[in-house]
């Protein structure tokens, strides 16, 4: 396998990761999913979009 396509998807993997760690639940009629950081949401997107942009472009 390509260190490139690892890179991106290592990369990806840790913008999931800070999204998961990042959600809260609050329950109440309907469940509603936020964040607790905006900031960090923001960076854990934009983790992800790079990784997978480097993962398809080396891929294509």
């Amino acid at each position: 396998m390509d260190t490139v396509i690892i890179i991106g998807g290592i990369i990806f993997a840790i913008g999931v990761l800070i999204a998961i760690g990042n959600s809260r639940i609050s329950y109440g009629f309907f469940t509603h999913y936020g964040v607790a950081n905006q900031g960090l949401a923001w960076i854990s997107v934009l983790l992800i979009v790079i990784g997978l942009a480097i993962v398809i472009g080396k891929a294509t």
